[in-house]
């Protein structure tokens, strides 16, 4: 028999008479059976309005992660705490704690990691087997039992299998634990017991997931944890679902220095969205192979050249408005030698949790060329500065998700990194970070992130970006809703940011919406791309963007219009190891990857039409330490000096299964691509004709349907055609 969650506990509770542990916690002992675990029908409409003004209305569904609604049976009974431990009882195993009055009398505040030894104390304390509760636990048997905070569970955060599932422990691995019962992000409001989502009725249904990183720990933050009395259950756990951009990436790079002529100037631009015209992300995208919670708003760029020539870009994701907390990150990739981005994808996420501002940066001091991944959450009770993962495999696997040990106190900032990372003459690494109002803050690291500290100074302008000066001072240009004497401001620091000289550019101020971007070139130059424009300035407003290059550390700058933009919006840019330049933009439309060199910008040109017949075309190889093929693919040289791919590709679980397998044609895919599962099922292929149309076709993965065509799409590029 299916039970409702809501009544599961009624019935459950009700066999056996509760107990009570050394510590005074009220053990409700739970009955095995089954249940139907996530969100199967609409929410109520008054559970979707209630929102103290920070977010948009909720999705009638309810949110990404909560579905498809499956059947759940719990084999093993069980004995839950009737609530969540207080504070009185966790000062039992760490008596230094102390509890935020806010969310009295329980223990909040605390990290996975710190829950997680909680029980294995009092496991050694009783002598008997207690550990957090599994999601599905919780769930089973939490209705009734919420006690106004949230709450960690056993699971690593992923999408739900679409089969039903017997005592299961969630995925093998991910970046966040999941949170039951509240969201994690503030709200207005004065009361400080209601200042967080928790207590509205949306957060509070059963079926509602948010997650976080199990190191993430503040005394303003308000997950608890309640405990269970059981052996942890013998399931083996799902396998981790790595999203596509982390999956078939090669290792090697060769002909990383291939590119256009310098001397000639070369323009080239691409789409990076899907376009579904006025169709339904939710109602349609998802369905025909676009990963469940990519939205329809993307803003704030980061872009980076990853060690094996790949090119990452991450932007913040939103269904609807900024700052709602089903916001996530979205990253996607432009495999080295392709023409074409993979689609975006919602990773990393902290669900109820608005993620944003996301930044990448290459730590290229070091042999391994080390890529940093900063990102931050602006409403997040207790939220640091930033967190950031770091890879050594070009964005094939991070790190654990870390959050900075600060050095002393901070002043006012908000969470939002900003796109530029540099690494000073004294080897530390200085982050900017917005700061209060029309300012931003320089964190910095002297010891490759093991402790932070705010350096002390305030830059001229919010979203201020920054790069190492030649005599090792840090500039810094840009500044949202600033200006000095009408121009936008240049903030220079020659003692570490702890003090600036703020002054005036050639440049127009710019305003809500938009934020520039300036690196370092190889030949020595700063390159810079801004709005041409402010717009909340008074009068015409004159739209477009422009690059420039400077030969005197930006006292004097030589600049070009971007043809056919009229918004580069929260720009970033990098240079890759062939002497491109890229530019990604936000609140463009389309939004558009620029490729570029300096040529281009000093004598302006055509925009690079399509290649010429490849020359020297060559095979590669990259195998698994066991020997067996990882991947097998060619490419070649186009007239114009580009490395591009050509003819088939393929690539291989460690298994020996094929895992993708795909066809080019001078960069651009041909004729049919197709990606496997590990276990060989066929979860999607591509029909690419010649003229650019291409048809997406989607398979079940799992239950009665299984291997049976699931949804079909008809393309152009991006922008969707038809749906069959």
């Amino acid at each position: 028999m299916i039970i409702p969650c809501a009544l599961a506990l009624v019935i459950a509770a009700s066999r056996k008479e509760p107990s009570v542990n050394s510590l005074g916690m009220k053990l409700l002992a739970i009955e095995s059976g089954s249940f139907l675990m996530g969100t199967n029908s609409a929410v109520p409409d008054e559970l979707l309005t209630n929102t103290a003004g920070v977010m948009s209305k909720r999705p009638a569904e309810g949110d990404y992660d909560e579905a498809p609604a499956h059947q759940v049976t719990i084999t093993q009974p069980f004995r839950i705490a009737e609530s969540a431990v207080t504070a009185d009882q966790f000062r039992r195993f760490r008596p230094e704690y102390r509890e935020n009055p806010d969310y009295a009398p329980y223990a909040t505040g605390l990290s996975w990691n710190d829950a997680v030894a909680f029980t294995k104390w009092l496991s050694a304390k009783e002598a008997k087997p207690y550990r957090l509760p599994t999601e599905a636990e919780w769930e089973y048997s939490v209705k009734n039992l919420r006690t106004g905070v949230a709450e960690w569970t056993m699971d690593w955060h992923g999408l739900y299998p679409g089969s039903p599932q017997t005592d299961p422990v969630g995925r093998a691995y991910g970046i966040a634990k999941v949170v039951r019962g509240g969201g994690l992000d503030y709200r207005k409001t004065k009361d400080p017991q209601e200042r967080y989502p928790a207590g509205l009725p949306y957060f509070a249904r059963p079926a509602n997931r948010a997650s976080m990183a199990p190191a993430f720990a503040s005394p303003a933050h308000p997950i608890g944890f309640r405990v269970v009395q059981a052996p942890m259950p013998q399931t083996a756990p799902l396998p981790y679902e790595a999203p596509f951009f982390q999956t078939a990436v090669k290792q090697s790079a060769p002909e990383l220095t291939r590119g256009p002529d310098p001397a000639q100037p070369y323009y080239h631009t691409r789409p990076l969205f899907p376009n579904l015209g006025d169709r339904s992300m939710r109602a349609v995208g998802w369905k025909i192979g676009l990963a469940p919670g990519l939205g329809i708003a993307y803003h704030n760029s980061a872009l980076q050249v990853c060690p094996n020539g790949d090119v990452i870009a991450a932007y913040y994701n939103t269904p609807k408005e900024e700052n709602d907390p089903d916001q996530t990150i979205l990253t996607m990739r432009l495999r080295y030698g392709s023409e074409e981005w993979d689609m975006p994808e919602p990773w990393p996420d902290f669900a109820d949790a608005a993620d944003a501002a996301p930044v990448f940066w290459n730590d290229t001091r070091d042999d391994d060329r080390k890529l940093w991944m900063f990102w931050g959450s602006p409403r997040l009770l207790g939220a640091p500065p930033f967190q950031y993962m770091t890879s050594a495999d070009s964005g094939a696997t991070w790190s654990a998700v870390q959050f900075p040990a600060l050095e002393g106190p901070a002043g006012k900032f908000t969470p939002q990194p900003i796109n530029s990372v540099v690494r000073g003459r004294d080897g530390a690494i200085y982050l900017p970070v917005d700061g209060s109002g029309g300012t931003s803050v320089l964190f910095a690291t002297r010891n490759e992130g093991k402790t932070w500290y705010d350096t002390g100074g305030r830059t001229g302008g919010r979203h201020t970006t920054l790069v190492l000066g030649k005599d090792g001072s840090l500039i810094g240009l840009g500044g949202k809703n600033t200006n000095v004497d009408g121009f936008m401001p240049v903030s220079v620091s020659r003692d570490g940011g702890k003090t600036y000289r703020i002054d005036k550019t050639q440049f127009s101020p710019l305003a809500s919406g938009q934020r520039p971007s300036v690196i370092r070139l190889a030949s020595g130059r700063l390159f810079f791309v801004a709005d041409s424009y402010q717009t909340r300035k008074p009068g015409p407003r004159r739209e477009g963007a422009f690059v420039a290059l400077s030969d005197d550390e930006g006292t004097t700058w030589r600049t070009r219009d971007l043809p056919r933009i009229s918004t580069v919006g929260y720009v970033t840019a990098t240079q890759g190891p062939n002497g491109m330049v890229h530019i990604v933009t936000s609140k463009n439309k389309p939004d558009l990857h620029i490729e570029m060199n300096e040529a281009w910008v000093l004598a302006g040109g055509a925009e690079a039409s399509g290649p010429a017949q490849l020359r020297d075309v060559k095979p590669y190889r990259e195998e698994y330490p066991n020997g067996k093929p990882k991947a097998v693919w060619s490419a070649g040289v186009s007239g114009d000096g580009r490395y591009l791919l050509q003819g088939r590709q393929i690539f291989y679980y460690e298994n020996g299964q094929r895992q993708w397998e795909v066809s080019f044609e001078s960069g651009h895919k041909s004729g049919v691509e197709t990606f496997w599962s590990a276990d060989g099922k066929k979860q999607w292929e591509r029909d690419h004709a010649s003229d650019g149309t291409w048809t997406w076709r989607v398979f079940y993965d799992s239950g009665a349907h299984s291997g049976q065509l699931a949804a079909e799409s008809r393309w152009r590029g991006k922008d969707l055609v038809d749906v069959r």
